[in-house]
């Protein structure tokens, strides 16, 4: 794990990130800050949050994604490994001489596999390199199964041959049927993104026709004519703290994409719908992720792709005048 040393400690790569994604967040509030008060305008603050927000995760959830990515082709080219390592080990050389021998392309893989030598090399038993290789790969368990297989297969002495070949067949059936269940699954990740749009173009439509249908809510008549009553949003009958604190995000929400005046039925509905496609967009991206891959980083990116989708289609719409 790489480890760097700071003043005030030792971070890991992932601490290191999250660090300065902080710091380049804390700067993009300060300048929007800086802005809002030059030109007196609290949406340029507003704004600079959002910014703020996606400075902070994106860095991290792209490290983490292309680490995700790493993974899987160290997963595809551990056959080829392991067959190469087959095959040395029949010109009846030794387990660690078998190792040093393999010089392959193994894609993401070569760096783990040229640290297992190296260790080697230095005069560090199998059974440490291994388990340290272990560890590294731990994240996945195809790869952290197949070395502790290794491992006991080097312990265990007797025909190491067979059951690399063994071992190799299985590796290549559990990839296969995972390609087959992801290819099948894969038709059910369309289907929820088409789902998705479907909800958005409900919200938008219920923006576009129900809020002005709601918002004049009848008329009586009186001696001089018939009076027209508005609907009033319902902030305006706050009485509680919770009450005040949601009005209040729903009228920030409405401040930063002009939703309309807040405390206003405009604001109040469609500030709700907005964070309801948000929500919905980033829990079916996780659902998504989950169905297609098993995994939560592939559920993150589903659902960040969805949030933004979500975000850009109904600050278009209202731009637009269509919701």
């Amino acid at each position: 794990m790489n480890i760097k040393k700071f003043p005030f400690g030792k971070l890991t790569k992932e601490q290191e990130i999250l660090f300065y994604s902080a710091i380049l967040a804390l700067a993009i509030i300060l300048f929007g800050l800086i802005l809002s008060l030059l030109f007196e305008n609290i949406n340029i603050l507003l704004n600079s949050f959002i910014f703020a927000i996606f400075a902070f995760v994106l860095p991290f959830f792209l490290y983490r994604y292309i680490h995700f990515l790493e993974i899987k082709d160290c997963e595809k080219y551990l056959p080829i490994f392991l067959d190469d390592l087959k095959e040395a080990k029949k010109s009846g050389i030794s387990f660690p001489e078998a190792i040093r021998s393999c010089r392959g392309d193994y894609g993401k893989l070569n760096k783990y596999v040229d640290k297992l030598k190296k260790d080697i090399s230095w005069g560090i038993s199998i059974d440490s390199a291994l388990k340290h290789m272990q560890k590294s790969l731990s994240e996945s368990r195809i790869l952290s199964r197949s070395i502790s297989t290794l491992l006991e297969t080097y312990r265990s002495g007797g025909n190491i041959e067979n059951i690399l070949e063994t071992l190799i067949n299985s590796l290549l059936k559990i990839m296969e049927s995972e390609k087959y269940r992801k290819s099948i699954m894969q038709q059910h990740v369309f289907m929820m993104y088409g789902i998705f749009f479907m909800f958005i173009g409900l919200i938008i439509a219920l923006g576009n026709f129900l809020i002005p249908m709601i918002s004049n809510i009848g008329g009586t008549e009186t001696g001089v004519g018939s009076v027209q009553l508005k609907a009033n949003s319902p902030c305006l009958a706050c009485y509680d703290p919770f009450c005040y604190g949601l009005c209040g995000y729903y009228n920030t929400i409405g401040n930063m994409f002009g939703f309309g005046e807040p405390n206003s039925l405009s604001v109040y509905y469609k500030s709700l719908f907005f964070t309801m496609i948000l929500i919905q967009g980033f829990f079916t991206g996780i659902i998504a992720g989950q169905i297609s891959a098993k995994s939560w980083i592939e559920g993150a990116k589903h659902g960040m792709i969805m949030v933004l989708l979500g975000l850009f289609i109904i600050i278009m719409a209202n731009f637009v005048g269509l919701f």
